[in-house]
Protein backbone atom coordinates (compact mmCIF):
# COMPACT_ATOMS: atom_id res chain seq x y z
CA UNK A 1 0.00 0.00 0.00
CA UNK A 2 1.17 3.64 -0.79
CA UNK A 3 0.37 6.12 1.14
CA UNK A 4 0.54 10.06 0.58
CA UNK A 5 0.41 12.30 3.69
CA UNK A 6 0.12 15.88 4.66
CA UNK A 7 1.01 17.35 8.19
CA UNK A 8 3.73 14.12 9.01
CA UNK A 9 5.85 16.37 10.57
CA UNK A 10 3.10 18.25 12.91
CA UNK A 11 2.18 16.74 16.56
CA UNK A 12 -0.34 14.19 15.05
CA UNK A 13 1.69 13.27 11.91
CA UNK A 14 4.40 11.39 14.20
CA UNK A 15 1.53 9.12 15.87
CA UNK A 16 -0.26 8.11 12.67
CA UNK A 17 3.15 7.58 10.90
CA UNK A 18 3.53 4.79 14.03
CA UNK A 19 0.37 3.27 13.32
CA UNK A 20 0.81 2.72 9.58
CA UNK A 21 4.46 1.80 9.45
CA UNK A 22 3.25 -1.12 11.06
CA UNK A 23 1.01 -2.11 7.82
CA UNK A 24 4.23 -2.06 6.25
CA UNK A 25 2.90 0.47 4.07
CA UNK A 26 5.25 2.82 2.21
CA UNK A 27 4.89 6.64 2.37
CA UNK A 28 5.60 9.78 0.76
CA UNK A 29 5.35 13.01 2.60
CA UNK A 30 5.06 16.74 1.90
CA UNK A 31 6.95 18.49 4.22
CA UNK A 32 8.06 22.28 4.01
CA UNK A 33 11.61 23.15 4.00
CA UNK A 34 11.24 24.72 7.59
CA UNK A 35 9.58 21.37 8.67
CA UNK A 36 11.88 19.88 11.70
CA UNK A 37 11.49 16.26 10.73
CA UNK A 38 14.45 15.24 13.86
CA UNK A 39 11.79 13.59 15.46
CA UNK A 40 11.03 11.39 12.41
CA UNK A 41 14.62 9.97 11.89
CA UNK A 42 13.70 6.51 13.39
CA UNK A 43 11.09 6.07 10.44
CA UNK A 44 14.48 6.33 8.14
CA UNK A 45 13.66 4.96 4.92
CA UNK A 46 10.27 4.11 5.23
CA UNK A 47 9.45 7.93 4.00
CA UNK A 48 10.02 9.66 0.86
CA UNK A 49 10.32 13.53 1.67
CA UNK A 50 8.81 16.02 -0.76
CA UNK A 51 9.86 19.25 -0.22
CA UNK A 52 7.63 22.04 -1.12
CA UNK A 53 3.88 22.98 0.22
CA UNK A 54 0.32 22.40 -0.55
CA UNK A 55 0.76 26.23 -2.53
CA UNK A 56 2.75 24.56 -5.48
CA UNK A 57 0.66 22.65 -7.78
CA UNK A 58 3.71 20.78 -9.09
CA UNK A 59 5.01 19.79 -5.82
CA UNK A 60 1.49 18.50 -4.72
CA UNK A 61 1.33 16.15 -7.96
CA UNK A 62 4.91 14.83 -7.29
CA UNK A 63 3.60 13.92 -3.59
CA UNK A 64 0.39 11.92 -4.49
CA UNK A 65 1.93 10.31 -7.72
CA UNK A 66 1.35 6.51 -7.61
CA UNK A 67 -0.71 6.47 -4.13
CA UNK A 68 -3.31 4.21 -3.03
CA UNK A 69 -4.61 6.58 -0.34
CA UNK A 70 -4.23 10.65 0.84
CA UNK A 71 -4.06 11.65 4.33
CA UNK A 72 -4.16 15.32 4.71
CA UNK A 73 -3.29 16.80 8.27
CA UNK A 74 -1.34 19.73 6.79
CA UNK A 75 -2.20 23.39 8.30
CA UNK A 76 0.37 25.93 7.93
CA UNK A 77 0.52 28.38 10.68
CA UNK A 78 4.03 29.33 11.58
CA UNK A 79 3.96 28.26 15.02
CA UNK A 80 0.65 30.96 15.81
CA UNK A 81 -3.03 29.15 17.19
CA UNK A 82 -4.96 27.46 14.81
CA UNK A 83 -7.68 30.22 15.09
CA UNK A 84 -5.39 33.49 15.35
CA UNK A 85 -3.29 32.00 12.27
CA UNK A 86 -6.74 31.96 9.88
CA UNK A 87 -7.86 35.31 11.33
CA UNK A 88 -4.13 36.84 11.11
CA UNK A 89 -2.80 35.75 7.39
CA UNK A 90 -5.81 35.66 5.53
CA UNK A 91 -3.83 35.54 2.56
CA UNK A 92 -2.30 32.15 3.84
CA UNK A 93 -5.05 30.91 4.74
CA UNK A 94 -6.61 31.27 1.08
CA UNK A 95 -4.13 30.55 -0.87
CA UNK A 96 -1.73 27.97 1.14
CA UNK A 97 -4.34 26.06 3.15
CA UNK A 98 -7.80 26.14 1.46
CA UNK A 99 -6.49 26.78 -2.48
CA UNK A 100 -3.89 24.14 -1.67
CA UNK A 101 -6.17 21.44 -0.24
CA UNK A 102 -8.44 21.86 -3.01
CA UNK A 103 -5.55 21.46 -5.43
CA UNK A 104 -4.36 18.11 -3.58
CA UNK A 105 -7.87 17.05 -4.21
CA UNK A 106 -7.85 17.69 -7.80
CA UNK A 107 -4.28 15.82 -7.45
CA UNK A 108 -5.56 13.04 -5.53
CA UNK A 109 -8.62 12.61 -8.57
CA UNK A 110 -6.17 13.18 -11.39
CA UNK A 111 -3.75 10.57 -9.98
CA UNK A 112 -6.73 7.56 -9.21
CA UNK A 113 -6.06 7.81 -5.55
CA UNK A 114 -8.32 5.70 -4.07
CA UNK A 115 -9.41 6.98 -0.70
CA UNK A 116 -9.10 10.75 0.51
CA UNK A 117 -8.55 11.01 4.72
CA UNK A 118 -8.88 14.52 5.95
CA UNK A 119 -8.45 15.69 9.12
CA UNK A 120 -10.81 18.34 9.69
CA UNK A 121 -12.03 19.86 13.20
CA UNK A 122 -15.00 20.59 15.72
CA UNK A 123 -14.23 23.92 14.53
CA UNK A 124 -16.71 23.05 11.74
CA UNK A 125 -19.83 23.63 14.11
CA UNK A 126 -19.98 26.88 15.65
CA UNK A 127 -22.84 27.69 16.36
CA UNK A 128 -24.75 25.36 18.12
CA UNK A 129 -28.48 24.72 17.60
CA UNK A 130 -30.40 24.20 21.32
CA UNK A 131 -32.38 20.90 21.38
CA UNK A 132 -30.23 19.69 18.31
CA UNK A 133 -28.15 16.58 19.14
CA UNK A 134 -24.30 17.55 18.29
CA UNK A 135 -23.99 14.48 16.23
CA UNK A 136 -21.65 14.61 12.58
CA UNK A 137 -25.53 15.82 10.86
CA UNK A 138 -25.71 19.18 12.80
CA UNK A 139 -25.39 21.93 10.90
CA UNK A 140 -22.60 24.06 10.03
CA UNK A 141 -22.36 27.54 10.84
CA UNK A 142 -18.55 28.21 11.82
CA UNK A 143 -17.97 30.90 13.73
CA UNK A 144 -14.24 31.47 13.10
CA UNK A 145 -12.50 31.81 9.84
CA UNK A 146 -10.34 28.30 10.87
CA UNK A 147 -13.92 26.50 11.17
CA UNK A 148 -14.49 28.18 7.58
CA UNK A 149 -11.70 26.90 6.01
CA UNK A 150 -12.18 23.01 7.09
CA UNK A 151 -16.13 23.42 6.77
CA UNK A 152 -14.87 24.92 2.85
CA UNK A 153 -12.52 22.06 2.54
CA UNK A 154 -15.22 19.21 3.56
CA UNK A 155 -17.47 20.55 1.12
CA UNK A 156 -15.26 19.79 -1.74
CA UNK A 157 -14.31 16.24 0.33
CA UNK A 158 -18.36 15.65 -0.06
CA UNK A 159 -18.60 16.73 -3.63
CA UNK A 160 -15.85 14.27 -4.59
CA UNK A 161 -17.38 11.66 -3.18
CA UNK A 162 -21.03 12.51 -4.65
CA UNK A 163 -20.15 12.45 -7.82
CA UNK A 164 -17.69 9.16 -7.33
CA UNK A 165 -14.69 10.91 -8.31
CA UNK A 166 -13.20 8.91 -5.07
CA UNK A 167 -13.61 8.06 -1.27
CA UNK A 168 -13.26 10.40 1.27
CA UNK A 169 -13.65 10.26 4.77
CA UNK A 170 -13.82 12.80 7.03
CA UNK A 171 -12.27 13.09 11.07
CA UNK A 172 -13.57 16.09 13.12
CA UNK A 173 -11.13 16.38 16.46
CA UNK A 174 -11.65 18.51 19.53
CA UNK A 175 -8.72 19.68 21.76
CA UNK A 176 -6.12 17.06 21.22
CA UNK A 177 -3.92 16.36 23.74
CA UNK A 178 -0.50 13.89 24.49
CA UNK A 179 3.64 14.18 24.76
CA UNK A 180 4.41 16.39 21.70
CA UNK A 181 7.75 15.51 20.23
CA UNK A 182 8.25 19.55 20.74
CA UNK A 183 7.83 19.02 24.27
CA UNK A 184 6.66 23.03 25.26
CA UNK A 185 4.25 22.41 22.61
CA UNK A 186 2.22 19.55 24.58
CA UNK A 187 -0.93 20.33 26.39
CA UNK A 188 -0.94 21.94 30.05
CA UNK A 189 3.12 21.73 29.60
CA UNK A 190 3.27 25.32 31.62
CA UNK A 191 0.79 24.99 33.97
CA UNK A 192 1.80 21.21 34.79
CA UNK A 193 5.73 22.88 35.15
CA UNK A 194 4.63 25.21 37.57
CA UNK A 195 2.77 22.30 39.89
CA UNK A 196 5.69 20.32 39.83
CA UNK A 197 7.73 22.87 40.40
CA UNK A 198 5.45 23.69 43.84
CA UNK A 199 4.42 27.08 42.09
CA UNK A 200 0.62 28.53 43.44
CA UNK A 201 -1.50 28.41 40.10
CA UNK A 202 -5.27 29.86 39.53
CA UNK A 203 -6.92 28.49 36.50
CA UNK A 204 -9.96 28.98 34.76
CA UNK A 205 -11.49 27.72 31.34
CA UNK A 206 -11.64 23.92 29.63
CA UNK A 207 -12.26 22.04 27.22
CA UNK A 208 -13.42 19.08 25.07
CA UNK A 209 -10.11 16.86 24.71
CA UNK A 210 -9.33 13.50 23.11
CA UNK A 211 -5.94 11.68 23.42
CA UNK A 212 -3.66 11.90 20.19
CA UNK A 213 -2.95 7.96 19.78
CA UNK A 214 -7.27 7.73 19.96
CA UNK A 215 -6.82 10.35 16.52
CA UNK A 216 -4.28 8.01 14.80
CA UNK A 217 -5.99 4.67 15.69
CA UNK A 218 -8.98 6.41 14.43
CA UNK A 219 -7.20 7.43 11.26
CA UNK A 220 -5.19 3.95 10.92
CA UNK A 221 -8.97 2.36 11.10
CA UNK A 222 -10.27 3.99 8.04
CA UNK A 223 -7.30 3.48 5.67
CA UNK A 224 -8.52 0.92 3.10
CA UNK A 225 -11.94 0.50 5.24
CA UNK A 226 -14.73 0.69 3.11
CA UNK A 227 -17.12 1.06 5.43
CA UNK A 228 -15.45 4.52 5.86
CA UNK A 229 -15.99 5.28 2.78
CA UNK A 230 -18.07 9.04 2.60
CA UNK A 231 -18.37 9.34 6.54
CA UNK A 232 -17.84 11.74 8.79
CA UNK A 233 -16.75 10.90 12.32
CA UNK A 234 -16.46 13.26 15.63
CA UNK A 235 -13.69 12.40 17.57
CA UNK A 236 -14.34 13.81 20.88
CA UNK A 237 -13.37 11.89 24.78
CA UNK A 238 -14.91 14.23 27.09
CA UNK A 239 -14.87 17.73 28.59
CA UNK A 240 -12.61 18.72 31.32
CA UNK A 241 -11.93 21.68 32.92
CA UNK A 242 -8.32 23.35 33.83
CA UNK A 243 -8.82 23.01 37.48
CA UNK A 244 -9.36 19.52 37.77
CA UNK A 245 -6.19 19.38 35.19
CA UNK A 246 -4.28 20.88 37.82
CA UNK A 247 -5.72 19.08 40.69
CA UNK A 248 -4.52 15.53 39.23
CA UNK A 249 -1.19 16.84 38.68
CA UNK A 250 -0.97 18.05 41.82
CA UNK A 251 -1.73 14.80 43.09
CA UNK A 252 0.03 12.81 41.17
CA UNK A 253 3.32 14.81 41.81
CA UNK A 254 2.70 15.81 45.28
CA UNK A 255 2.88 19.36 45.06
CA UNK A 256 2.92 22.03 47.81
CA UNK A 257 1.22 24.41 44.95
CA UNK A 258 -1.56 26.28 46.63
CA UNK A 259 -4.34 25.76 43.06
CA UNK A 260 -6.77 28.17 43.06
CA UNK A 261 -9.85 28.56 40.15
CA UNK A 262 -13.70 27.87 39.61
CA UNK A 263 -14.70 24.66 37.16
CA UNK A 264 -16.30 25.33 34.40
CA UNK A 265 -18.99 23.70 32.99
CA UNK A 266 -19.14 22.30 29.45
CA UNK A 267 -22.58 24.34 27.09
CA UNK A 268 -23.04 20.82 25.15
CA UNK A 269 -22.11 17.19 24.69
CA UNK A 270 -20.40 15.98 21.64
CA UNK A 271 -21.86 12.76 19.97
CA UNK A 272 -18.88 10.28 19.46
CA UNK A 273 -20.85 7.11 18.52
CA UNK A 274 -19.92 7.29 15.25
CA UNK A 275 -16.51 6.70 16.01
CA UNK A 276 -16.95 4.04 18.50
CA UNK A 277 -18.77 1.91 15.58
CA UNK A 278 -15.32 2.36 14.18
CA UNK A 279 -13.66 1.14 16.65
CA UNK A 280 -11.84 4.06 18.98
CA UNK A 281 -11.80 3.12 22.41
CA UNK A 282 -11.50 6.18 24.38
CA UNK A 283 -9.54 6.88 27.61
CA UNK A 284 -11.65 8.61 29.09
CA UNK A 285 -10.44 10.14 32.90
CA UNK A 286 -7.30 7.52 32.87
CA UNK A 287 -6.29 8.60 30.06
CA UNK A 288 -5.83 12.00 31.59
CA UNK A 289 -3.55 10.85 34.48
CA UNK A 290 -1.46 8.91 32.71
CA UNK A 291 -0.60 11.41 30.05
CA UNK A 292 -0.01 13.98 33.48
CA UNK A 293 2.34 11.33 34.94
CA UNK A 294 4.52 11.00 31.51
CA UNK A 295 4.24 14.39 31.51
CA UNK A 296 5.68 15.27 34.63
CA UNK A 297 8.37 12.79 34.38
CA UNK A 298 9.45 14.14 30.98
CA UNK A 299 9.52 18.00 32.70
Amino acid sequence: MKIAITGLSGFLGHFVAEKLFKRGVRMRALVRDTSNIVHLKDFGEKVTYIKGDLADREVVNECVKGSDIVIHMAYERNGTGFRDAAKQDYDKLLKVNLLGSLELLNASKEQGVKQFIFVSSCAVYGYIFPGIRLDEQHPLIPDSHYGAYKASVEAFCHAFFMTKSMHTTIFRPVGIYGVDPDLPQSEWYGLIKDIKRGTDVEVSGGGKVVHVEDVAKAVDLAVGNKEASGKIYNLSDFYIDNLSVAQIAGKVCASGSKIMGTPKKPINTIDNSQSQLLGVNYRGTEGIRRYIQELIKLI
